[in-house]
């Protein structure tokens, strides 16, 4: 689009510089994605200094045109707070630079435009959980058949709605965006944006409903994205699958093919995850501890494959967690994007995802004076005060963390800035779930606790000028804790001010206690056979039959996390409440069962793990631990999240 028709469609106060025949064809709102695929050519590319409670995109004005960006959109208000002085502006000889009233309102302004262009099926999902699922899915179902355009992973707020609608062109042929709100008033700004043919809700639940006065209210404000809709397809079921076929059909699809495609989508391999079962965990867990004591819970690496978003917003409705904790900032990011406000703590945060950190108001731990100095560097830069850090003790892991002897210089230095203050002080325990290392985790007890006395000694006793008030004392206290899910059942007194639930969210006990199966990896048999004794099972002939037996294949493989080491009677499925050896080598998309007696038919459920065949059993099998089998589970496979 011509930068003369833009200037058209957002009507600015003011352009300064020369306007000529200037291209746009990318969108920019974070400098930082300049050179990726959102905007591969900064002379190409637009940017919108958007303005935020803790930043203002026109700081980085200067910086994006030292690398080739020349055309720029800035608020009124940034030049006369002079975030970015008019001066500026005129210095830099090739900007164009369109001042409008707000940025934001002309960001949605231009994409509203650009959505006008097209005559063409858009459809428009909204809802509290299922939206990008469902977008993902009618993506792959119908793309064989359109030239799609769709919102990139989860952008479907004020921001993410119109970078997402930008991306239509002439050869678009079919549009799908996700719209999301947590105000009410959003929609309104979005709906002209999108301008859906089609509509699609998914299920609207309490998620992101502080500030509507009922869920009445929200349904009712998510609904006026559909105010110019043709149809609006709304399953009551609230299945994915169904949700889906209903807009195929209104596409004009046969039966045959819908169901032919969904079957091919959804893989016919599941796993189901209790969120009812998930919070009974916790409560479990939680009935151990004093009624002070703090709560995080740890959702990274997928939340251990059950899904972080899912996971993250069960825990924050149900009100049982204090703190999440994530490995990346990524991790943390997309939790913040889709509404979570617990507070987040990045256990693995890397240097330079440190503005990230910063602007998702996430919490970093610091393991080493370096990472100390980027979180200062960083947050200085942005004028924060009092940033939240976690302090990392090495008692005994030997992986990150602060040593004893080097607190002292770590206390000093927290004491010369007033940018980061210290919230929590924890250390990872290395054998707390074996009896064997029961002497060496009291010694990394013990360790941690001189640690964090030394540490709170340090930074509390004295402030520049005296000695701290007892308010001031309470305020900054800082929380320890070191214990994880074994710690709480087997070192219960040791728990400190906070403990870190991780495993035993999914039921896994070190103490016996009759914790609740939430996961559970289904999959179905696709065909059942006769096998003559002496034919082989599988690639390489590993298994060689020595009767006649009745072989059914599944659609799982090592391709969905179904071990290889499952092979050739290394594991068992349950198939009608039988246990089925597998036989053969496991394929990447498929694997063998021996269901000889079990009366399988095609289609009949088949059970990888879950209630009758516990989590526990199959790490033991393989030799390992159920953090590996559960977080093996590709993402290739579906969740289905159910509430009972």
């Amino acid at each position: 689009m011509k930068i003369q028709e833009i200037i058209t469609a957002i009507q600015p106060l003011e352009v300064i510089g020369t306007v000529a025949d200037q291209e746009v064809e990318y969108l920019l709102t974070d400098s930082r994605q300049l050179g990726s695929s959102l905007a591969p050519d900064p002379a190409t590319t637009l940017f919108f200094a958007l303005r935020t409670p803790k930043n203002d995109g026109a700081r980085y004005i200067s910086n994006l045109y030292a690398r080739g960006v020349r055309l720029f959109v800035v608020s009124s208000q940034s030049l006369s707070a002079a975030v970015f002085e008019r001066s500026g502006l005129s210095s830099l000889s090739a900007a164009v630079c369109m001042v409008v009233e707000d940025s934001l309102a002309a960001l949605q302004q231009l994409a509203a435009y650009k959505r006008s262009l097209y005559n063409i099926p858009v459809i428009g999902i909204t809802g509290s959980n299922g939206k990008t699922v469902v977008k993902e899915w009618l993506y792959e179902l119908l793309k064989d058949d359109y030239r799609i355009v769709r919102s990139p992973k989860s952008y479907n707020s004020q921001i993410g709605v119109p970078l997402s609608v930008w991306q239509m062109n002439a050869d678009t042929q079919l549009a799908i965006f996700e719209a999301g709100i947590s105000m009410p008033g959003e929609m309104q700004r979005l709906e002209p944006i999108i301008r859906p043919t089609l509509g699609v809700i998914t299920y609207i639940g309490e998620e992101h409903g502080e500030n509507f006065a009922n869920l009445e209210a929200k349904r009712a404000e998510k609904m006026k994205l559909f105010a110019h809709c043709e149809q609006v397809i709304e399953d009551p079921t609230h299945q994915n699958v169904r949700t889906c076929a209903a807009v195929m059909r209104a596409l004009g699809y046969d039966e045959d093919v819908i169901s032919r495609r969904i079957l091919q989508q959804t893989h016919e391999t599941v796993m189901r995850v209790n969120l009812t079962a998930l919070v009974d965990n916790v409560r479990y867990f939680r009935s151990l501890l004093k009624p002070t004591t703090k709560l995080t819970c740890m959702v990274k690496a997928f939340a251990y494959g059950a899904g972080s978003l899912e996971v993250s917003k069960a825990l924050q409705a149900a009100q049982v967690a204090d703190y999440l904790a994530v490995a990346v900032a990524d991790e943390g990011v997309e939790l913040r994007r889709a509404g979570i406000t617990l507070p987040i703590i990045i256990m693995d945060p890397e240097v330079a995802a440190m503005n990230l950190i910063l602007e998702n108001n996430l919490e970093p731990n610091v393991y080493s004076f370096a990472s100390l100095e980027q979180v200062i560097t960083d947050a200085t830069e942005k004028g924060l005060e009092d940033y939240p850090i976690h302090i990392k003790i090495d008692s005994g892991m030997h992986r990150l963390g602060f040593y004893l002897e080097e607190l002292p210089r770590l206390i000093e230095r927290l004491k010369s800035t007033k940018v980061v203050r210290v919230r929590s002080v924890f250390s990872h325990l290395a054998g707390s779930d074996e009896a064997q290392f029961d002497a060496f985790t009291m010694e990394q007890i013990h360790y941690f606790k001189q640690c964090a006395d030394t540490l709170e000694q340090g930074l509390l006793s004295l402030s520049d000028n005296g000695l701290l008030s007892l308010s001031e004392r309470s305020e900054r206290s800082i929380i320890r804790h070191i214990c994880n899910s074994a710690g709480i059942e087997r070192f219960t007194p040791y728990q400190f001010d906070m403990c870190r639930l991780g495993i035993g969210l999914y039921g896994i006990s070190f103490n016996g206690a009759q914790l609740r199966n939430v996961c559970s990896l289904l999959t179905t048999i696709l065909s059942v056979k006769t096998v003559k004794a002496g034919e082989t099972i599988g690639y390489g002939r590993h298994t060689t039959l020595t009767e006649d037996r009745q072989i059914a294949v599944i659609p799982i493989g090592y391709a969905d996390g179904f071990d290889r080491r499952f092979s050739n009677y290394g594991g068992e499925v349950i198939v009608r409440g039988k246990r089925c050896p597998v036989v053969g080598n496991v394929c990447m998309d498929q694997a063998m069962v021996d269901v000889t007696g079990a009366d399988a038919h095609v289609g009949d459920s088949v059970e990888v793990f879950g209630e009758r065949l516990p989590l526990q059993e199959l790490s033991d099998r393989l030799g390992t631990i159920p953090y590996e089998v559960l977080t093996s589970v590709s993402r290739r496979v579906q969740r289905v999240y159910y509430y009972e």
